[in-house]
């Protein structure tokens, strides 16, 4: 019998801890300084690593899920908090343009739009991935609070929409 269900994970492309191979790749995380694209902060790459176990993610809508982590959800009035983007193709079938870091479309802070609402129509020139797969080449943004309480921030694309951030932002 358990061989069995190691031939049945292994069909699902899952290893049997539940994590599927696409996620054990880890294909670096990059931003931007200035006209450059450089590798991300190490503390940022600590954070997206965390995305193959994280408990909480994104609901998946036509096996597309996005996910924003941060490194923590307590933070001090204005301090800079990071939100990394992540999003997974858990279905076959579908292609992924996954150079970047690219913009982040339809972000919200506190139920407002704060990025530009949707993704323009442009010409890609870059590395396709088939699915499932992952794809972490997405800006970081970077918010700061000047008013303790609680701050909610999560991540649309049409019908996909991220987990929500939960964060607490406390006096000095």
């Amino acid at each position: 019998m358990s061989a069995m269900k190691n031939e049945d994970e292994a069909q699902a492309g899952q290893e049997a801890d539940g994590i599927a191979e696409y996620l054990r790749h880890w294909p670096g995380l990059y931003m931007r300084q200035g006209d450059k694209i450089v590798e991300a902060l190490p503390e940022d790459v600590v954070v997206a690593k965390t995305y193959p176990t994280a408990k909480v993610k994104g609901r998946a809508v036509g096996g597309i899920r996005l996910t924003i982590l941060t490194k923590k959800t307590c933070y001090r009035v204005n301090e800079e908090v990071r939100v990394i983007h992540v999003m997974e193709v858990i279905e076959p079938g579908h292609k992924m343009f996954v150079m970047g870091p690219k913009q982040v479309y339809g972000e919200y802070v506190d139920g407002k739009l704060v990025t530009p609402e949707a993704h323009p129509q442009q010409v890609y020139d870059g590395l396709v991935l088939d699915s499932p797969n992952v794809d972490y080449n997405y800006d970081i943004t970077t918010y700061s609070f000047d008013t303790p309480g609680r701050h909610e921030i999560y991540w649309q694309v049409g019908e996909v929409r991220s987990n929500k951030l939960e964060l607490d932002v406390v006096e000095s």
